[in-house]
């Protein structure tokens, strides 16, 4: 069971993408679609993570976690992704223009989290 704090924190995630879906759908898709890659992966974090391009400052826009845009044959040449699970990966990902990966880096704690684009939720 994650604790208290990473569970606020995931939350937290959770309602920024959900806000931002629609921006990285369409990320998502010109990398698919410029033949960069076919697995396309958004890094959320709150430091200053050297992994793939920002494409959203939290600073700037008032949000929680960062948003750097990056390809999962980058995350394999930095060993953070292990070439024995590229299979194991690319079926948790699923279909690449409905699903998105975020690879979560929070404090100690960092994981994958793959799920469906979700509708901009409207305020």
């Amino acid at each position: 069971m994650l604790n208290k704090e990473i569970e606020a924190a995931l939350k937290t995630l959770e309602k920024q993408i959900a806000e931002i879906s629609e921006m990285l759908k369409e990320v998502s898709h010109d990398i698919i679609d410029g033949g960069f890659s076919n697995y396309p992966i958004f890094v959320a974090h709150q430091e200053s993570a050297k992994i793939g391009e920002m494409i959203l400052d939290r600073t700037e826009f008032d949000f929680p976690f960062s948003i750097n845009a990056t390809v999962m044959e980058r995350l394999i040449e930095l060993n953070i992704l292990n070439q024995n699970k590229i299979d194991d990966f690319t079926k948790a990902y699923g279909e690449n223009k409905k699903n998105i990966c975020i690879l979560w880096l929070y404090g100690e704690h960092s994981q994958f989290i793959f799920t469906p684009f979700l509708k901009t939720a409207k305020a």
